[in-house]
């Protein structure tokens, strides 16, 4: 769901919180708005306006994190940067030239180097060490000097630990001292290389306010962390340069931009490129030079996976961290979410119908993040920028502009996610709280498992099993006594996984085969998708400590060894699950997909591989388990002889096999991926499929809506 509008499937999906492309929100930040109830107001009151929306690529608002120390922005076209609201301009950058943005902070500087690629290589490895590093290009005495630093970092504390991690690192800092200023920038680097001759740090700065608007500038020295080292740099300072005078920057009031020269630290390069940093009461505005609707007339942002994005960028700072901000009309957004959230090969009344849902979603967050209305992942609606856009995305918002969806004359909570699995939930299965016009109707969702390939699930001579791309496997034609069919490997260094599906994070190889390998093949399922899929095994001990303090009290043993579903709502999805016969603590019901690590959704079943039913020759059927008396197994030309392995497969009068464990272990398979309430992405797509136009379709997964142009 999204947001409200939003995917939720359970898995978080922020950078700093780890999120999967495509799928996820946070739960909490949507139970509160349904558990509330929800108060409807006047027609007028529910229809607010919104010309240009604010999208979050990178920021600290608290509730929603996800950071970058610096950002890289360029432009096919060109672009300008400048002061936001005094409109100085700042600079003025060539067709593709590399602009780099960061708010000042604290630093960790290691000593200067006259070799460019040694101080290249040093902060490309800490770079490969996951730490945010730059390399500042200056010339000292007439010799170039090459600074490699960490940071910016927002507190003193974090760049004082980063600096006692590398040997001869110091702390810097963002108090400065100003040594004249200047009405032009030419004026401000004579002084700057003078300063520079003497052996010190100078840098030219363009201030936020100049005489009758004209811009200034000054050349910054220092860079201390605290008010004593900056004292100490001004003493060192005024003993070298007696003639200059030397006053503080009071940051807080007075808004500046450093211009520096940096060496790209990612990439082959060696150029040098543009480096602005910024601090005080300043926002940087970037635009492109020529906003054709174009990918060329659009900005990249390199550390947004060089996304390009419509509208222009503003750069400021909150909760003292650098904030990326991309500010666009509101329908131009949606040709993005559109794009993002769906493919092309959507019927355009599904796309018609997700442009709706998107638009109501963004009217109805307001600043939901102080400085902006919605971020551009998942915890809202995915937004990838113009990369993601195509025609009939561009046709489906254009088909409906200003539609939005309204009951009781109040925009609506437009819930939506990938895949209903087949029935979407009522309201009070998810959060336990009614809303009226989320209710539980069919949904025709199995497009998502249409043309998925099928896996086998395969034992080899060494008891080893396991699931096997079927692309990887070729029948011989021969059978075990049981009538199980023999395949080989085709494949060398073919991973066999729990489950059936590729992520070598969550599900990774158990073993390898390699051609001509032989094996059983005891069940064909197909590729875990949207519709259908299936997760485990797992074992009950780190089930265990996997759920944590969901656990009751009264749970009891060191493992689970008895986890069963006890409550169901109306379309089926699971509201309670029993832990060692204690209920599972969940916020929510939810909450138990999160728990249970990270189910697609709430529509499963749970089978026990410890637990199986035999019916004896006598007619009674016996219940066994890991603990009951030990199991016999008889043929019919000998002895019965007790099961010791820790496997089993079983057979039952169908001809299917199942496989039973002495030690428990646990898997689910289920339907559906995400929260099921409202609108079910991929059964928009069935309806429409089935001739459903995108308003019958928004009134089928929003019951007694009305769909009105605002």
């Amino acid at each position: 769901m999204k947001g409200i509008g939003r995917r939720f499937t359970g898995r978080g999906a922020v950078r700093t919180l780890t999120y999967a492309a495509g799928i996820g929100v946070k739960a909490v930040l949507l139970a509160g708005l349904l558990l509330s109830g929800g108060s409807y107001g006047t027609a007028q009151a529910a229809m607010p306006k919104l010309e240009q929306i604010r999208v979050a690529l990178f920021i600290d608002a608290g509730k929603y994190k996800d950071t970058a120390s610096a950002v890289t922005l360029s432009s096919g076209a060109g672009l300008t940067l400048s002061l936001r609201g005094s409109g100085g301009a700042v600079h003025t950058a060539a067709a593709k030239e590399p602009v780099r943005v960061y708010a000042d902070g604290y630093y960790a500087q290691l000593p200067d180097t006259a070799d460019a690629a040694q101080a290249k290589a040093q902060a490309q490895k800490l770079a490969a060490a996951g730490k945010d590093a730059g390399v500042v290009q200056r010339t000292k005495r007439g010799q170039p000097a090459y600074q490699v630093y960490l940071g910016p970092y927002p507190t003193k504390e974090a760049a004082s630990a980063a600096a006692a991690s590398q040997a001869g690192a110091v702390l810097t800092g963002p108090l400065r001292l100003s040594a004249g200023s200047y009405a032009s920038a030419a004026e401000a680097q004579t002084q700057a290389a003078a300063i520079a001759q003497a052996g010190f740090d100078a840098d030219v700065a363009q201030l936020t306010a100049g005489s009758a608007g004209a811009p200034a500038y000054a050349v910054l020295v220092g860079g201390g962390a605290d008010a004593a080292a900056l004292q100490g740099q001004r003493a060192q300072l005024a003993a070298a340069l007696p003639g200059v005078a030397l006053t503080p920057v009071d940051a807080a009031q007075q808004g500046y931009v450093l211009q520096r020269s940096e060496l790209a630290v990612s990439g082959s390069a060696a150029d040098a490129a543009r480096a602005f940093v910024f601090g005080g009461p300043i926002k940087l505005w970037a635009v492109p030079a020529a906003a054709d609707g174009s990918a060329a007339g659009g900005i990249a942002v390199r550390e947004r996976d060089g996304r390009t994005y419509r509208g222009g960028i503003e750069l400021t700072q909150l909760n003292g961290k650098l904030a990326v901000i991309n500010e666009l009309p509101l329908e131009d957004y949606l040709y993005s979410v559109v794009g993002s959230e769906l493919t092309k090969d959507w019927p355009l009344e599904a796309l018609k119908a997700q442009a709706v849902a998107a638009r109501t979603y963004a009217l109805k967050q307001g600043a939901k993040y102080q400085i902006a209305h919605v971020a551009d992942s998942t915890i809202d609606q995915v937004y990838k920028g113009l990369t993601a856009e195509f025609p009939a995305a561009l046709q489906a918002v254009q088909a409906t502009q200003g539609e939005v969806l309204l009951y009781k004359n109040a925009l609506i909570d437009p819930l939506f996610y990938s895949n209903a699995g087949g029935k979407t939930a009522e309201s009070t299965e998810v959060w336990g709280n009614k809303v009226e016009y989320l209710k539980s109707v069919p949904s025709p969702d199995e497009g998502a498992d249409t043309g998925k390939k099928p896996w086998y699930r395969i034992v080899l001579p060494n008891g080893a099993t396991g699931y096997i791309h079927s692309d990887y496997a070729r029948a011989t034609g021969q059978s075990n006594p049981a009538g199980l069919p023999f395949y080989v490997s085709t494949g060398t260094d073919v991973s066999v996984r729990p489950a059936p599906y590729v992520d070598n994070a969550a599900n990774p190889a158990l073993f390898k085969v390699n051609i001509g390998d032989r094996f059983v093949v005891i069940d064909e399922v197909k590729e875990s998708n949207a519709y259908a899929w299936v997760r485990g095994p797992y074992d009950p001990a780190k089930l265990r400590d996997k759920l944590a303090g969901a656990l009751p009290a009264g749970a009891g043993a060191a493992s689970i060894d008895k986890l069963e579903i006890s409550k169901r709502g109306p379309s089926g999805r699971v509201l309670e699950v029993t832990a060692n016969g204690q209920p599972l603590k969940a916020a929510y019901p939810d909450a138990l997909r999160t728990l249970l690590g990270g189910l697609p959704s709430n529509l499963f079943e749970i089978e026990d591989t410890g637990r199986y039913t035999i019916l004896g020759t006598d007619g009674i059927t016996r219940n066994q388990s890991a603990s009951s008396t030990p199991l016999y197994v008889a043929s019919g030309s000998g002895p019965a002889v007790q099961q010791k392995e820790p496997q089993l497969f079983v057979m039952d009068a169908g001809g299917s096999v199942r496989l039973v464990t002495k030690n428990q272990q646990y898997i689910f398979r289920g339907t559906g991926l995400g929260h099921g309430l409202g609108m079910s992405q991929w059964g928009a797509r069935g309806y429409a499929e089935l001739g459903y136009d995108y308003q019958k379709i928004l009134q089928t997964y929003y019951v007694g809506v009305s769909v009105v142009k605002g």
